[in-house]
């Protein structure tokens, strides 16, 4: 019997070994699959209030970017997400930083992430400037797909526009959330124009639905496409989806 237990010894400690990282994978899914509905709506609103103050910053670099005024010191993505993370904070009266853990963070260090990447991408169009380089519309569609790739599915952000409005039929609701079970429903809210913002669980997703109200300079930039529009009209929605668990 000695003999057996000493020749099994190498055996039961491969054994425990893989029973103990069963535990622990079974615990991380545990952990990852506690996206309840109350945690999928924080992760929604904080998104909504981090890519609508990057929006703004980058509208009211307007004038210096169409007159190539910016500078390379204030267009530098550090200089940016600077002034981003104090525009959220006298906002939102929180930090915008990636620390913490958990789905609310990963979040958020998937938007910081993205934030730098597109920021880095287009310094030089920044810098250069001249007439609609580089507007928020665009800085946004940028933004989200990069935000997109990084979170797999686990939480989605699209900015959307009945068709009729589209400038760029790229951003169109079929296209930006395509495959998404959501898709219907977006089409729905956005039929009436209301300016109602929606935020429910829809099937296994929370669905955070935000309308935008076209700013005077929208509306100016949108008239040299053959867009007749008001200022505080609809101007399209943003969207988040958040996988629950």
């Amino acid at each position: 019997m000695t003999l057996f237990f000493e020749l099994s010894m190498p055996r039961l400690r491969r054994c425990l070994r893989g029973a103990a990282g069963l535990v622990l994978a079974g615990a991380g899914l545990c952990v990852h699959a506690q996206m309840d509905e109350s945690r999928a709506r924080a992760i929604a609103l904080d998104l909504q209030a981090g890519v609508s103050e990057a929006a703004s910053l980058i509208g009211d670099l307007q004038d210096d970017i169409n007159a190539g005024h910016l500078g390379n010191d204030k267009a530098s993505p550090d200089a940016l997400l600077a002034a981003l993370s104090s525009r959220y904070a006298a906002a939102s009266g929180k930090p915008f930083d990636d620390k913490g853990s958990g789905p609310e963070a990963e979040s958020r260090r998937a938007l910081l992430g993205a934030l730098r990447d597109t920021l880095d991408r287009y310094h030089a169009s920044m810098v250069k400037g001249g007439q609609d380089a580089f507007v928020p519309a665009f800085f946004r569609a940028e933004l989200l797909k990069r935000f997109n790739v990084q979170m797999k599915g686990k939480v989605q952000a699209y900015a959307t526009n009945r068709d009729k409005d589209l400038i760029n039929a790229d951003w169109s609701v079929d296209q930006v959330m395509k495959g998404s079970p959501l898709v219907g429903e977006v089409k729905s809210l956005m039929a009436g124009g209301s300016l109602a913002p929606v935020v429910k669980r829809s099937g296994d997703r929370l669905l955070g639905y935000w309308p935008m109200k076209l700013a005077p300079a929208c509306v100016a930039c949108h008239a040299k496409n053959g867009l007749q529009q008001r200022e505080g009209g609809f101007g399209g929605a943003f969207v988040a989806e958040v996988l629950l668990k």
